[in-house]
Formats: C-alpha cells, sequence, structure tokens
C-alpha cells in the first residue's frame, strides 16, 4: 500500500506509521495516531492460517467495548469486565468498522468474513476512532495472487478511502452511513441464474431433507379369475 491520496482518498493527509519492511512497536504506531490532530486510525493487514488454507475473505475489527467479550471468547469473567478500561471513542470506532465494510462488500469481490471485536494493543492504546482491517488470506492460492498484484491492492485501498469518507460524511453531518444496497444501487449486481441456486462455500456442511411425494393412487384392476378348464370327454 502506498501514501497515494488520489481518486477517493482525495482530501485526506495520509500518514504512514512505516513505509518499509522494518517492524515499528505496536506502542508507536497508536502514539502516532494520538498525536495526530483529527485523525483516524486504520492497521491494514493480511490474514494467515495453519489450519485451513482454503480460508478466504477480509474482516474488520474494532475495540471490544467494556464488559463485552471478544469475538472469539467463549465468556467474560467479572474479574475482566472490571480490569478492561472502556475507550471514549468506542461507537466512532464501530462507526468506522462499519462504514468501511460495507465499502468493501461494495467494491471488493471478497468473501466477506465480517465485522469483529478484539483486544489488539493497536486498538486498545489508541485514543481516536481505530480499525483492523484484515485485506485478504496470504494462506489462499487464488487469494494471495490477487494481493501480489499492484491493481488489486489499490482497489482494496480504494474501497478503504470511500468508507473512511462516507464516515467523515457521517459524523460532520450527521447523515447515516452508506449500506451495502446503496453500492449496489450505484454499481448493480447482475442477479444469478435462474436455476443456479446461491451457494456459500465455507458454511457448514449441513443435511438435505427433503421427502420424496408418494405416488398417485391409481385403480387397481382386479386379479383375473382363475380359469378352470374340465377335462376333455372321452372318445
Amino acid at each position: 500500500m502506498s501514501r497515494d491520496s488520489s481518486g477517493p482518498c482525495k482530501g485526506f493527509r495520509v500518514i504512514m506509521t512505516r513505509e518499509s519492511d522494518v517492524f515499528v512497536p505496536l506502542e508507536l504506531r497508536a502514539h502516532i495516531a494520538n498525536n495526530t490532530r483529527d485523525s483516524i486510525f486504520v492497521s491494514l493487514h493480511f490474514n494467515a492460517t495453519d489450519h485451513d488454507p482454503a480460508a478466504t475473505g477480509f474482516e474488520i475489527y474494532s475495540l471490544t467495548p467494556r464488559g463485552a467479550p471478544s469475538t472469539y471468547e467463549d465468556n467474560l469473567t467479572l474479574a475482566a469486565v472490571n480490569i478492561q478500561n472502556g475507550n471514549p471513542v468506542d461507537n466512532a470506532s464501530i462507526e468506522l468498522s462499519s462504514c468501511i465494510y460495507h465499502s468493501l462488500l461494495g467494491h471488493i469481490g471478497e468473501f466477506d468474513r465480517g465485522i469483529k471485536r478484539a483486544r489488539f494493543a493497536v486498538l486498545r492504546l489508541t485514543k481516536v476512532p481505530a480499525v483492523l482491517v484484515e485485506g485478504g488470506f496470504l494462506t489462499e492460492r487464488g487469494e494471495s495472487r490477487l494481493i501480489a498484484n499492484p491493481e488489486w491492492r489499490k482497489k482494496l485501498a480504494n474501497a478503504i478511502c470511500v468508507g473512511i469518507d462516507n464516515f467523515r460524511t457521517l459524523a460532520g453531518a450527521k447523515k447515516r452511513p452508506l449500506v451495502l444496497a446503496d453500492y449496489r444501487r450505484e454499481v448493480p449486481v447482475p442477479p444469478p441464474a435462474a436455476n443456479q441456486p446461491l451457494q456459500n462455500p465455507f458454511a457448514p456442511a449441513t443435511l438435505s431433507l427433503q421427502s420424496t411425494p408418494p405416488p398417485e393412487p391409481t385403480a387397481e384392476s382386479p386379479a383375473p379369475s382363475p380359469s378352470v378348464s374340465s377335462a376333455p370327454p372321452e372318445r
């Protein structure tokens, strides 16, 4: 990704926490955002997994609100509720994640993994609206090819910028955020073929229970009477 401020990013001042493959401490990334006036923080990553090489799609994280479990937590203990601090920009971060999420749905043909909650350090330490975007999986062959394509990465960045611009409009004019239906009105999506059902290849397997209709009743013809023939008379 680059600092390009053209197209949908026009009008934004983009500050990169790093511009080369050098690790920047998480605390410093949050510090840069916190010390930039009127800013938001977008942490952009690409995903990987050892468990499911077929996993694909994008997902967006915002900070887990105080007293709530993160997406992958089964429960939340009372001690954890008391330890976790709230963040005054929780609502704004949730709105920002929603704006970017719907823009990605409207512009990027990736599998939708949804909006999730987590307590990542860059989200906990940032005092401005902040989200973390996972733009796809490097461990899936087809998606890794897309990620390696500079034009596709630019398309991803532009979609994120559209979502950010929508968030800015929402904050300034008190308007509702654009949702997927709005983007589909701008760029109509062709309907699927009539005989082709919509399928989610990542949904768990289900058993289809379809009852076979019983055969229609038919009139039974009476069984033929046994034929009794008498022996021919003796001659």
